[in-house]
């Protein structure tokens, strides 16, 4: 059996871990295949060690094969992101059961408001545009108008990781795919906390511990080996503000018309941060133009895709992902490398040399990431693929 696991890894954890393990024991020791952000992710940041180093965090902890959600679905929404990992998943033609972590471990609730979102009822459609009229946010609005519709308490899904828990159901059943979900409960400390709370923390609050140089404290929640990695390769804790000049570049040489075609960029948004501008930091560009509307990671992440050139037509919902490409395997399980080029429907990739037509926008992305955190370009064609 193959189990799929959607992840970031950002870094690898114990929380990470204790999922891996406890997927093992529910499937029977499956073979697990982890989907994975590259070097850019959803909250709309880079990546605090690249998807190599990545990689090979999750190979030297339980993940078989390491499989890359490509860049315009990575960093895109919830149901964006949702999307390109299942559409991966249906395309590869190889993985049973996708296994993903919840506050409760119950997969029902998850079922039944998937199915409201995929029908939207009239009554339902009624109540969020209430809500939104009242300027709340999307993912709140919705939240909202769920619990008038369904008469229930669903303030789980103020939860990000159960946000994109249910989208994962959503798009399991909008595409009517075979393979089955199945949920862990979750012991991590909530996803956006950055409190340290022992040995298992969240990837934020563990970022925030190395860049705050509380090194000690992180290492308590990292798997040995993911320590000594990170220990190793990580100069600073990258951040968005690192982009800030390439932003300022561009906002100067298009239009607010050019920028509105951008992912994410809705409603004039293109007009408030080029009126915003100045010579500022992304940081505080975002925390003058946020709304309760507008939170500051949605407009992260439409930043983000303004510098990494990712326009909605990019985030394509209807043809989907193009390719499959492999970032790593054990090597005892090559198997599964053969397994999946005999029957994924779209092509395997494993050497970005001869995919460049495919992998345009995520080689630009990487040269531009690995230029401002180590100042080299070319990373695409020179990191082979991982095998452990």
């Amino acid at each position: 059996m193959n189990t799929a696991i959607i992840a970031e890894y950002n870094p690898f954890h114990k929380g990470h871990l204790y999922h891996i393990n406890k997927t093992k024991e529910k499937t029977g020791d499956s073979n697990i295949i982890a989907i994975m952000s590259g070097n850019f992710t959803q909250r709309g940041e880079p990546a605090i060690l690249d998807k190599v180093l990545r990689t090979k965090m999750a190979l030297l902890n339980g993940v078989d094969m390491v499989l890359e959600l490509p860049l315009e679905y990575a960093t895109g929404s919830a149901d964006v992101f949702a999307f390109g990992a299942i559409d991966i998943i249906n395309k590869s033609n190889f993985i049973d059961t996708l296994s993903f972590g919840s506050e409760s471990g119950d997969i029902t609730a998850f079922s039944d408001i998937a199915d409201v979102l995929n029908t939207e009822p009239e009554e339902f459609k009624t109540l969020l545009k209430m809500e939104l009229g009242k300027g709340a946010s999307y993912p709140v609005a919705r939240a909202l108008a769920l619990s008038s519709y369904l008469n229930r308490d669903i303030s789980f899904l103020n939860n990000p990781n159960n946000i994109l828990a249910l989208e994962y159901t959503r798009a399991l059943k909008r595409t009517e795919s075979p393979v089955w979900p199945c949920t862990i409960q979750r012991v991590v400390s909530e996803y956006n906390s950055e409190e340290m709370t022992g040995s298992i923390s969240s990837a934020s609050a563990i970022r925030k511990a190395f860049s705050d140089e509380n090194i000690e404290e992180a290492l308590s929640a990292l798997p040995e080996s993911c320590g000594e990695i990170l220990v190793k390769e990580l100069k600073s804790v990258p951040v968005i503000d690192d982009y800030s000049s390439a932003l300022h570049y561009i906002l100067r040489t298009k239009s607010a018309e050019e920028i509105s075609q951008y992912a994410d960029i809705t409603e004039g948004l293109e007009n408030r941060i080029i009126n915003n501008m100045g010579q500022k930091p992304i940081s505080e560009i975002i925390n003058i133009i946020k709304t309760k509307r507008y939170t500051y990671t949605k407009l992260q992440r439409a930043i983000l895709h303004i510098i990494l050139n990712i326009k909605k037509t990019d985030q394509n919902m209807n043809e989907g992902v193009q390719y499959i490409r492999v970032l790593g395997f054990r090597k005892e399980k090559e198997h599964l490398l053969t397994e999946l080029s005999q029957k994924s429907s779209v092509p395997v990739i494993t050497n970005a040399k001869t995919a460049e037509d495919y992998l345009h926008k995520e080689i630009m992305a990487t040269d531009l990431y690995y230029m401002i955190t180590n100042g080299e370009k070319g990373k695409e064609y020179t990191n082979p693929i991982v095998v452990l």
